[in-house]
């Protein structure tokens, strides 16, 4: 018997196979099969029997293909335990096949494929093919048969049957041969003893005209109950959509047509539905129909109950909170309005629970670190409790990453970048013997070291370069062992090897650490360089993992599901019989592919479900919040493939994965019980220009326009602001809302023109003990960027780690400031006498100048410089002092401590070939100030200044001690709360003031802090983006602390 339970609700569908399974059919031995399309459907359905029935048990949720198969094994002899033509085994026969078919003229459509590119290329093809050969065996089965009995079943498939058919010759047993034997098993042995006497399918959104026709036969001796969510109660099998409307218009030429339209919903985004269905009551079912009507109170229930009674749209309805949708600038505005939306809803709905809303994205893996830095975030919101699901193994296993990134580095450049990568995992770090300050200092030495890329001379060679050693790993490894074994070797080469003086004391076991990882880097290019078994990859990768990663209790399950995929592998593999080599990039493609499987854990586990927006996912809840509903990005386009033959005749009931979108968004549509949200990038990031939504939301809005108006429809559609902190979500009146404080006192802060406050520190920290002595070289450090000493100092916040980075690419040109450090180093060595003439190789074997001619000129020009430059300083400088000057200066609330280094008889001296930029002379005044506090004997107080173009000096200063406090002073105040003091624009400011222009000055200090459209200002540094956002400037206390600070300086302050 086959009977057919229909409704729109499926709660009331999971009611009904409640009811059904409280008559007992089963003996106590026999678990009840319920078939499903998705596993998290069999979770809900448990939860919702064990509701009903006191006890959900003894329960199988098998997978339609599943049950099948398990179906065969029961009633048929000599049937496999697994499928040789699954997609992911066909693929590998297919692959083996085709490797001897190269260069045959009945393949000349796939030629291409199988001449070129190696095996990758080649399996690649045969996914295609499997994938496409299974859509045959589900669709088309009379062209299976029409091939094994060697005949054409269409036009131009000549290649594909014999294909098919030597894949037959190899194994013949397959789902539509074992099809024909069910069939005659049935017709033959009456009743099926094997079989369970009761079968439920539950849910599923359509099936094969093969798989019904199994189900038909079965319902002749065995129950079998369908349990099917319909959209609409009415006969719906007829309506067309506008498109098919004006097509058969065209073609009536003037006849009389009678088109069944209904509601434009369900015809656009019914297809899959109304196939099904039509090809389901041709079976003729028993029916027991259960639908419901909504009440009519929201926007979204008229708009179900429409579709349920097959009405049109109608004019009238009222907008509300039911529907809405929010246009946004990007996927992390979408994540922060969803979070105040939910908040909403929270607040909106009696007794809505967070396990009742569920949240769907189009692109998990893009929406998840964004939904989970939202939900996670600090601050005095709710905390809105959640689980992410879908996440794929690659994306949630930093071992997987670090496998497919170890096996990308054969044949590869080596950049230095993606190695530090590698060392970044704290399971490879451990393994080597690093933790995280050792990287820091790695990633020193690899800067000092100038290494950009190459193992060595010959592996440029594999890029067309000459072989060359510079600037790869075995060149700045060779420098950093030589200068461990050779300390103190001074600045000359050793047998052509600069010694790098970098590695000191203890640190030595981070150098043999990064020896032992590079080596195993490099080892892997012959380890990995023949192909091999599956078996043979299978122990090399165990062997990889084992050599790079170290596994301890909180990695463990990682290691798990590493090598999980990778038996799966070996696995699928040896079920499809397949015996040859297997290269190194066909692993690392096949491994990705099954890393990129989402891990079935956490949906329907608690808390605001979050996943993907995936065919049989539409579960009912409460709430419903779609995200990523963009054009282009749902429907998912099906791939276009030139030889799929189902392309030239559809018939009813082919997939298809834009139409099985379009029926996942009609589900969701109805299972949504009080509120749909739909959330989509509406807006340009760069002009601000509408952007348009998936054709579904655009189809859905145009039939909501219908039902209240285009005023209506603008009510319920919210474009929020590019930035969370905007005034216009806290203004009286507006439809915007935030529950954010943070936002709201930003947002009052802006509207009031000034600098937004830290909100880290809202008040000054407290004071510290090391702010009581106050080391001298400290205090020239913090003057040079006040905002940075006290973001890494007081706040722990580092942003120049990124920027700290070794540059990957090699020099062929230097900025400004590398340049002046090229030569400052330069002018070093020719005042300790150090000969002109070697320099070049000097700095060439250190790696440090651009390669070839271009290297030799550019170090000609520095060289030039540095020569005026020195002979200038020769003359101004006297004999230096033996020792340098102690430094203990007491304060009334703390002490300056240090040495003041490089005093000469003339007193100090200081020199740039490009030119004194102001923090160079606060470092020079802070020396200055000291040297003249301390007045040593037979000393000098002046300060030289040397630039390319001209010379100055700073004059002894009569009461150093008050300026010292006051720079102090402001340490102090800096070190607690940002310091108002930015040298750039503070010297542009007090430079202007002195001139006797206050105004002018102002003007000034506001373009060099924020800069024009060729220059950055000093608000756009990163640090001051971060305590100060980006806006104007305080202007009392920035110009009282730079008066403060700088107007001594520069009354003190002689050019020449």
């Amino acid at each position: 018997m086959l009977r057919l339970y229909q409704s729109n609700q499926l709660e009331i569908l999971a009611r009904q196979l409640a009811e059904v399974l409280a008559t007992p059919a089963l003996s106590p031995l026999q678990s009840e099969q319920i078939v499903v399309q998705h596993p998290g459907m069999g979770r809900w359905l448990s939860q919702r029997i064990a509701s009903q029935l006191g006890i959900s048990a003894n329960l199988e949720f098998p997978l339609p293909a599943n049950f099948l198969w398990q179906l065969f094994e029961q009633l048929l002899p000599d049937v496999p335990h697994q499928d040789s033509y699954q997609p992911k085994h066909l693929a590998w026969r297919i692959h083996q096949l085709l490797a001897s078919l190269s260069g045959q003229p009945d393949y000349a459509a796939i030629g291409d494929y199988l001449s070129d590119g190696g095996d990758l290329r080649r399996f690649q093809l045969s996914q295609q093919l499997a994938r496409l050969f299974d859509q045959y065996l589900l669709y088309r089965p009379d062209w299976i048969h029409a091939w094994q009995a060697g005949e054409s079943a269409v036009p131009g498939d000549h290649w594909q049957a014999d294909l098919w058919r030597k894949l037959v010759d190899q194994e013949s047993r397959h789902w539509v041969h074992f099809q024909q034997q069910l069939f005659q098993s049935i017709d033959t042995a009456k009743p099926l003893n094997a079989c369970n006497p009761r079968v439920c399918i539950f849910g599923v959104p359509s099936l094969s005209p093969g798989y019904l026709e199994i189900i038909r036969y079965l319902a002749n001796w065995i129950d079998v109950h369908l349990f099917l969510l319909n959209p609409c109660q009415a006969h719906w099998a007829e309506i067309v959509t506008p498109e098919e409307q004006a097509r058969f218009s065209l073609a009536a030429s003037g006849e009389d047509l009678y088109l069944d339209l209904g509601h434009p919903l369900l015809a656009t985004l019914g297809r899959q539905g109304r196939d099904f269905f039509a090809a389901i009551n041709e079976m003729d079912p028993g029916s027991e129909e259960a639908f419901t009507m909504q009440p009519d109170a929201s926007l979204l229930h008229r708009l179900q109950n429409q579709i349920l009674n097959l009405e049109p749209p109608e004019a009238g309805a009222e907008a509300d909170d039911s529907i809405s949708f929010q246009l946004c600038h990007s996927p992390m505005r979408e994540a922060e309005v969803l979070y105040d939306q939910l908040l909403a809803a929270l607040d909106d709905l009696p007794g809505l629970r967070p396990d009742e809303i569920l949240v769907m994205t189009t692109d998990i893996e893009r929406y998840a670190p964004l939904l989970e830095a939202v939900f996670a975030a600090p601050g005095e919101r709710p905390k809105i409790p959640y689980r992410i699901s879908d996440h794929s193994i690659q994306r949630s296993n930093p071992l997987a990453e670090g496998l497919l990134s170890l096996l990308s580095l054969p044949g590869s450049r080596y950049g230095v970048t993606e190695l530090l990568a590698l060392l970044e995992q704290a399971a490879v770090r451990a393994r080597f013997g690093l933790d995280e300050a050792g990287l820091e200092k790695v990633t020193q030495w690899l800067q000092q070291a100038s290494i950009r890329w190459g193992r060595d001379g010959a592996n440029k060679v594999d890029f067309g370069l000459p072989e060359e050693d510079r600037n790869t790993w075995r060149a700045g490894l060779r420098q950093l062992m030589l200068g461990y074994a050779l300390a103190d070797h001074g600045e000359s080469l050793w047998r052509g090897v600069y010694p790098l003086d970098a590695v000191e004391g203890s640190d030595s076991q981070w150098l043999g650490g990064l020896l032992a990882f590079t080596e195993a880097v490099f080892e892997l290019e012959s380890v990995f360089a023949e192909s091999a078994t599956p078996l043979q990859w299978q122990r090399r990768l165990t062997d990889t993992i084992e050599r790079f990663f170290a596994v301890e209790s909180n990695t463990e399950q990682d290691l798990i599901g590493v090598r999980s995929c990778i038996e799966q592998l070996v696995e699928e593999t040896g079920d499809a019989g397949y015996q040859a080599s297997l290269s190194l990039a066909l692993v690392r493609h096949r491994l990705s592919e099954l890393f990129e499987q989402p891990v079935e854990r956490g949906f329907l586990g608690g808390g605001v479900n979050i996943c993907a927006l995936a065919p049989m996912r539409s579960l009912p809840f409460r709430v419903i919040c779609l995200l990523g509903m963009n054009d282009g990005q749902f429907p998912r386009q099906p791939q276009d493939l030139g030889f799929d033959l189902m392309r030239r005749e559809f018939r009813n009931g082919d997939r298809s994965r834009r139409v099985d979108d379009r029926y996942l968004f009609l589900e969701t549509l109805l299972s949504a019980r009080q509120r749909l949200i739909i959330s989509y990038c509406g807006q340009s990031q760069r002009d601000n220009m509408p952007m348009p939504a998936s054709v579904v939301v655009e189809e859905l809005r145009d039939c909501l326009q219908q039902m209240v108006g285009e005023t209506g429809l603008a009510r319920i559609s919210q474009r929020h602001p590019l930035q969370p902190f905007s005034p216009d979500y806290f203004r009286s009146g507006s439809d915007l809302f935030s529950y954010s404080t943070e936002m709201r006192e930003a947002a009052m802060t802006v509207g009031r023109g000034r600098a937004v406050d830290l909100p880290l520190v809202e008040q000054p920290l407290p004071a510290t003990e090391s702010q009581q002595v106050i080391e001298l070289d400290q205090l020239i450090q913090f003057f040079e960027n006040p905002q940075r000493q006290f973001a890494r100092l007081r706040l722990g916040i580092n942003l120049e780690a990124a920027a700290q980075l070794p540059e990957e690419r090699e020099r062929f040109a230097y900025d400004r400031f590398e340049q002046s450090d090229l030569e400052h180093q330069m002018v070093d060595l020719l005042l300790q006498e150090h000969p002109a003439e070697p320099l070049f190789e000097l700095f060439d074997g250190r790696g440090l100048l651009p390669h070839g001619q271009a290297g030799r000129l550019a170090f000609e020009a520095m060289l030039d410089r540095a020569q005026s430059m020195s002979s200038r300083v020769a003359d101004c400088q006297g004999e230096r002092l033996e020792a340098p000057l102690v430094v203990e200066i007491p304060f009334e609330q703390n002490r300056l401590s240090g040495y003041l280094r490089t005093v000469n008889q003339s007193g100090l001296l200081v020199y740039n070939t490009a030119g004194l930029y102001p923090y160079h002379l606060l470092r020079a005044w802070i020396r200055h100030l000291v040297l003249n506090q301390l007045r040593p004997e037979g000393v000098s107080l002046e300060t030289r200044l040397l630039e390319a173009e001209r010379d100055g000096r700073f004059t002894p200063v009569d009461q150093p001690e008050e300026h010292l406090q006051k720079l102090m002073q402001a340490y102090q105040t800096g070190m607690q709360t940002p310091l108002p003091f930015y040298p750039g624009t503070s010297w542009q400011f007090v430079e202007r003031y002195l001139q006797g222009d206050p105004e002018k000055a102002q003007k000034e200090a506001e373009r060099k802090w924020f800069g024009s459209s060729h220059h950055s200002g000093d608000a756009s540094k990163p640090y001051n983006q971060l305590l100060y956002q980006g806006h104007a400037l305080n202007h009392q206390a920035f110009s009282e602390t730079s008066l403060t600070l700088l107007q001594p300086l520069m009354q003190h302050l002689e050019w020449q």
